[in-house]
């Protein structure tokens, strides 16, 4: 007769229904959550800073446009504008490379060549340019969306919990690439979507991050880091005689040759110049030298009475500061590849190349410096919990969160 009820417990125990934590544990869940919570916040910055006026995101200045050619109902803000305004123009015709077009003048060559953003605008707005200025803040919300996605994927992998991927998407200047259509969130999808990828292996995989990786590198150069640390790897593995040439190596081969294809067009059709060269002279500099002029003036000139935007920039540094510790600190015990390693710090060497007109911007939020943010996540996600237990990664994860919270409350009232 126990045997009998013993049987009947267990299984009522096994018939038990999942719990709620448990049910959660799926990727789509912080990719809901992460969507609905930034279209929160495109919302209130619509109705609050822009008065109803979504063209306003596109951040159309007086500097580079004329008034009388611009497209009907696009309205401009009164200053020089934001990068916004050329993604903008790209997308109501993406193979128009004059210098000025729907009233709009490029201030770059370079610009042309971060064409992903625009093209996916273009394709999904039908090329009708009155939807235009929707399709594009709807495209970052679904790359912002894609990207916790994605973060969870990469956590579920190392046996954590899905909702991690929410911290991926926690990141200050993902305020600015929603608030002012830049292009950042659908590159960083593209990054994380193509290191994926690579991870799993096999041709369809190989073939679907070489295309990531490529459509990424036309959407923000900075991704190619990311194949260069597989080329680094594969080819120390190919000359050490652990691996042969082969499918994998289009992860990098791919990238380098699309992102170059379009440098050449533009030095063909634009102005006889190579794109890159010249964003390097604009956003680059003698190694650290901008970095440490910003944060000695940073330091300089903190207010103690209010927080004033050199506070809130100390603020992002400080915080971009502990995840790129945090991800040095696991950078040998971490499970993730070795590729992942070397591109993470890669992008951190990065930012010691950057010139002052981005580390003394108090306007752009740190929207420039997103990849090791992202890169430290990866490895801190695929640290094994004996070394990183959750409530410790907790505890980092949750530094991001009074950046976040200063400049989306800025972002909702100021321009």
């Amino acid at each position: 007769m126990q045997l009998t009820s013993t049987s009947e417990e267990d299984r009522s125990l096994r018939q038990r229904p999942p719990s709620l934590w448990s049910r959660l544990n799926r990727p789509l869940v912080p990719g809901i959550i992460a969507f609905l919570g930034w279209l929160g916040f495109a919302l209130a910055r619509w109705q609050i800073w822009a008065k109803g006026h979504l063209s306003l995101f596109i951040m159309a200045g007086h500097t580079y446009t004329h008034r009388a050619q611009l497209p009907r109902g696009l309205l401009l803000v009164p200053s020089a504008g934001y990068d916004g305004q050329f993604y903008y123009r790209l997308a109501l015709d993406p193979a128009n490379w004059h210098a000025t077009a729907f009233g709009i003048t490029m201030d770059q060559s370079y610009r042309y060549t971060r064409i992903g953003y625009p093209i996916l605008a273009w394709i999904f707005s039908l090329g009708q340019h009155q939807l235009v200025p929707v399709v594009l803040v709807v495209l970052n919300l679904f790359a912002v969306a894609a990207m916790a996605i994605l973060g969870g994927m990469f956590a579920q992998q190392a046996g954590r919990h899905a909702l991690w991927g929410l911290a991926f998407v926690a990141y200050f200047g993902l305020v600015i690439s929603v608030g002012r259509d830049t292009a950042e969130p659908v590159a960083e999808a593209c990054m994380l979507g193509g290191l994926l990828a690579y991870r799993r292996g096999g041709t369809r995989m190989y073939l679907l991050a070489a295309a990531l990786f490529t459509y990424g590198a036309i959407t923000r150069e900075t991704i190619l880091f990311a194949p260069a640390a597989i080329a680094v790897t594969r080819l120390i593995a190919v000359v050490r005689r652990r691996a042969n040439p082969g499918l994998a190596d289009l992860t990098w081969l791919a990238p380098v040759a699309g992102f170059g294809l379009i440098e050449l067009a533009v030095h063909v059709v634009v102005k006889g110049e190579f794109p890159l060269l010249a964003n390097s002279g604009r956003n680059l500099t003698v190694p650290f030298t901008a970095l440490v002029d910003a944060l000695k003036h940073n330091a300089a000139h903190l207010n103690t009475a209010h927080l004033s935007p050199i506070d809130i920039a100390t603020l992002e540094y400080a915080t971009l500061a502990i995840f790129i510790l945090a991800g040095f600190a696991v950078l040998m015990i971490t499970t993730a590849p070795g590729h992942e390693r070397l591109a993470f710090v890669f992008f951190v060497l990065q930012l010691g190349l950057l010139s002052s007109q981005i580390w003394t911007s108090t306007f752009g939020e740190g929207r420039s410096l997103i990849e090791p943010y992202v890169m430290a996540l990866v490895l801190l996600v695929s640290t094994p919990r004996r070394y990183l237990s959750w409530p410790y990664l907790g505890m980092i994860a949750a530094c991001v969160l009074p950046a976040l919270a200063v400049v989306a409350r800025r972002r909702i009232l100021y321009m």
